[in-house]
């Protein structure tokens, strides 16, 4: 179980390794050859909500390995992952919050 924990626990980290690169400053620029993400405000705005859910699947999917257990590493295990997708998530809504400032 701690195995499946583990791997839902580096799910999340390549979630976030996938948006750390899509912030609202690169939208200034028109093409990745640029420098820029080749998005319009609004695409960035869903790519960034789908990684926000996707955050919240991971968190749901580890807390389901608690339903049934009382094992303290597996508990352990769940919490971690579970403040670890929603610590991810708050700053991933950072960037949405930024983007619709700018609008």
């Amino acid at each position: 179980m701690l195995r499946i924990l583990h791997r839902l626990r580096s799910l999340a980290h390549v979630i976030d390794m996938h948006q750390l690169t899509k912030v609202p400053e690169r939208l200034e620029s028109s093409s990745p050859e640029d420098g820029g993400l080749g998005m319009t405000r609004a695409e960035l705005t869903r790519y960034l909500d789908y990684c926000t859910e996707m955050l919240s699947l991971v968190g749901k999917s580890a807390a389901l390995f608690a339903e049934d257990t009382t094992d303290g590493d597996v508990l352990d295990a769940v919490e971690g992952i579970e403040t670890l997708t929603s610590d991810m998530a708050r700053k991933v809504w950072q960037k949405i919050a930024i983007i619709q400032q700018e609008s």
